[in-house]
């Protein structure tokens, strides 16, 4: 599969690049895609943070101030020639997106923040799949409740170690916590503990808050506020197909890519997956990756 993401959403933004003139739907550029509507849809809003439609209309306005400003033609035939239907449809879209008019910002242009093309040259083939920086998150303190395991780093490769422990959790131990905050958002804190060099400790979790019960047997830990890089992995797989070999090979990239940019300042070692298992199907997952920068 190695490439076939990616190929997917750089013939999406190409077509739709080539087309924002043209009377573009959901239904034409999917076609133009070989691939299912719904399937589509995921996967443009895993990798772009952006509904598709959406991302049509605002590129259409985006585009649009080059008339506004290099051209003398009316307001109605720009919003003709960029296919928003009517003068009034292009205003409202226009407003929504700047908080202006074009008609004022045409006598009176001010800097813009636009959406600009797509770049998919920012996201990375790792492991079954692509991984990319979404964003830079600061995150409040939290609390969750799981099973930690001390987990070889030898072993976990070789026997899948760290995935066997998450999927025995999720399936049977998860459903122990009552009133947890999510039931359906896994946690998994990997945790390196000073000096050690041959195993982590990994606790498959969920978050819990006050009013949740625990079992006795499950670890309860805060994590406190952080500032972190959050990456995304998006595969055409069911989420519990995400191997060890995936995520060493994504933290590998987060490791040598991302990591020498950026100055940290931390007093543990820790990271964590954030799996909302609501957003997978059987034939798509999306993880996401929280790495620290700094304490708050």
């Amino acid at each position: 599969m190695d490439n076939y993401l990616l190929e997917i959403i750089k013939e999406t933004t190409d077509y739709i690049e080539s087309n924002l003139l043209e009377n573009l739907s959901l239904d034409n550029i999917s076609e133009n895609v070989n691939i299912s509507k719904f399937h589509l849809l995921r996967i443009w809003k895993g990798a772009t943070a952006t509904g598709l439609m959406e991302y049509v209309r605002r590129r259409r306005i985006a585009s649009s101030l080059g008339d506004l400003i290099n051209h003398k033609n009316s307001i109605e035939f720009i919003s003709s020639k960029y296919s928003f239907g009517c003068e009034r449809t292009y205003n409202r879209v226009f407003k929504e997106e700047y908080n202006t008019t074009p008609a004022k910002w045409r006598r009176h242009p001010t800097p813009l923040r636009i959406l600009d093309r797509f770049n998919a040259d920012f996201l990375n083939v790792a492991g079954e799949g692509l991984v990319f920086l979404r964003s830079i998150n600061v995150v409040p303190s939290f609390t969750i409740a799981g099973l930690e395991y001390a987990v070889g780093v030898e072993d976990n490769m070789k026997n899948q170690t760290a995935n066997r422990l998450a999927l025995d959790f999720f399936y049977n131990h998860r459903l122990k916590v009552i009133n947890p905050v999510e039931k359906d958002i896994y946690i998994g804190l990997t945790t390196l503990p000073d000096h050690a060099r041959d195993f982590t400790l990994y606790q498959p979790s969920i978050q819990i808050n006050q009013s949740s019960i625990v079992p006795p047997e499950m670890k309860v830990k805060s994590l406190k506020p952080h500032k972190y890089g959050v990456f995304t992995y998006m595969g055409l797989h069911r989420p519990e197909e995400i191997s060890s070999k995936n995520l060493y090979q994504i933290w590998s990239f987060i490791r040598d890519t991302w990591m020498p940019t950026i100055q940290f300042d931390l007093k543990e070692k820790f990271r964590f997956e954030y799996v909302n298992y609501a957003k997978c199907n059987k034939q798509y997952c999306e993880c996401d990756l929280y790495y620290p920068i700094s304490g708050l």
